[in-house]
């Protein structure tokens, strides 16, 4: 059997154990790690280097610094005050956490906003006596929308400018991007809120981070709290090279330990060990598919099935959809970087401009919404909602339907072939 289609049928069979789950997401995942080591098709001494990555690490820290607010019980406060305005009802919730979401990510990294926001928006619902995990997927979904809105919302944008570089095209600007973004953040939110989030059931988990029973306003070290997360989110939004997320992020946790908001047992009660594991073991399986020539040999059955003489909509289409389905299983800055060259190479041969070809693969590479290995984002709310990959599935697959809709549209206007 081929490396190929070795590293298909252990994907086939992690989707299947996913999805049934007769044993732990995470035990799933480590195994299946495990399983495109010792079949050559990564390095076994690799298995567990992702776990060791800046990802983690800014989880990790963002994770105690976040939780500080519960332990100082000044979430209690922030929650009943933004209550008010949302009043208890869910779905204004969802609403308010999408607009804020989608605002914020189209200007800073998105798992930055998400570990952010993600402890105002479990005390938002905890005050409104509501379950907090299909606001905290809302706060996914508006992270991911707000990314496609400037060049700077999600890496994979960047990384697919840069690439054009090297590529011999002039790069996108900051604003290429922006009437797409701007187009799926409104039909995002409108399809999230009103008809997504009927779709998925109310899991009743709440974070581990939030898991700290009601505690009374202690003003100095909310202050003190506060303010951390304050510098942290600055830090992060201004994208020091020097300080780089994880270093903030860190930097902040071990504040709020010094300053006594939360003792250091409590800090790694507040970390999230599960989730850790998901991002840490799902990156070998996104990097075993790449390994494999999965990618590749989809990116050339692509080449054959247009042929010499495809129309604008077929080249939109076809592209849209490999790019879209690879990144599900391979997280967007690999899709993206394997089918740049590629889709270049397809508007040389057949005549084209080259730079619609590379704003599809540049949105469907980033439209990572229905699997939990599509993107370290969504592992990381996989650990604060205990969702299961089908609810992934249920959610995720029409929004990348809509995002094509808005492609298919706006291509002729904005980038015509």
């Amino acid at each position: 059997m081929t490396p190929m289609m070795l590293a298909l049928v252990i994907l086939a069979a992690t989707i299947v154990l996913f999805i049934w789950e007769p044993i732990p997401i995470a035990v799933t995942a480590i195994l299946s790690s495990l399983a495109y080591a010792y079949t050559g098709i990564v390095p076994v001494n690799t298995i567990f280097s992702s776990y060791d990555n800046n990802t983690n690490i800014l989880l990790a820290g963002m994770m105690v610094v976040g939780s500080s607010l519960f332990h100082t019980g000044i979430t209690d406060v922030i929650g009943e005050r933004m209550v008010k305005i949302t009043g208890k009802n869910e779905r204004n919730i969802i609403l308010v956490t999408l607009i804020v979401s989608c605002l914020l990510s189209s200007v800073c990294s998105n798992i930055g906003v998400m570990v952010a926001m993600a402890p105002l928006v479990t005390a938002m619902c905890i005050s409104a006596g509501v379950g907090p995990s299909r606001a905290l997927l809302g706060l996914l979904f508006g992270a991911q929308f707000g990314g496609f809105v400037t060049l700077v919302g999600v890496g994979s944008n960047a990384a697919a400018a840069n690439l054009m570089g090297k590529l011999g095209l002039v790069p996108f600007g900051f604003f290429s991007i922006t009437p797409f973004g701007i187009a799926v953040c409104i039909l995002g939110t409108l399809y999230f809120t009103f008809v997504g989030a009927k779709l998925i059931p109310d899991t009743g988990y709440v974070p581990e981070f939030a898991q700290t029973g009601k505690k009374e306003l202690n003003k100095p070290k909310a202050t003190i709290a506060c303010i951390t997360m304050a510098v942290v989110l600055i830090v992060i939004a201004m994208g020091i090279k020097s300080i780089p997320m994880h270093v903030a992020a860190v930097a902040g946790a071990c504040i709020i330990v010094a300053a006594r908001c939360m003792t250091l047992q409590d800090a790694y009660k507040a970390i999230d060990w599960n989730c850790l594991i998901l991002v840490g073991s799902l990156s070998v399986i996104s990097t075993g598919i790449k390994n494999s020539g999965a990618g590749e040999a989809i990116a050339n059955l692509i080449l054959s099935l247009l042929g010499n003489n495809p129309s604008p909509f077929m080249i939109t289409t076809a592209i849209f959809i490999a790019s879209s389905l690879l990144t599900q299983i391979m997280s967007n800055i690999p899709t993206i970087l394997l089918f740049m060259p590629i889709g270049i190479s397809i508007a040389e041969k057949i005549g084209v401009s080259p730079y619609p070809i590379a704003m599809v693969i540049t949105l469907a590479g980033a439209a990572s919404y229905a699997t939990p290995f599509a993107a370290p984002q969504n592992m990381t709310t996989v650990g604060w909602t205990h969702y299961k990959f089908i609810d992934f599935i249920k959610i995720g697959f029409p929004m990348v339907l809509i995002t094509y809709i808005v492609v298919v549209a706006l291509i002729p206007l904005v980038l015509p072939y």
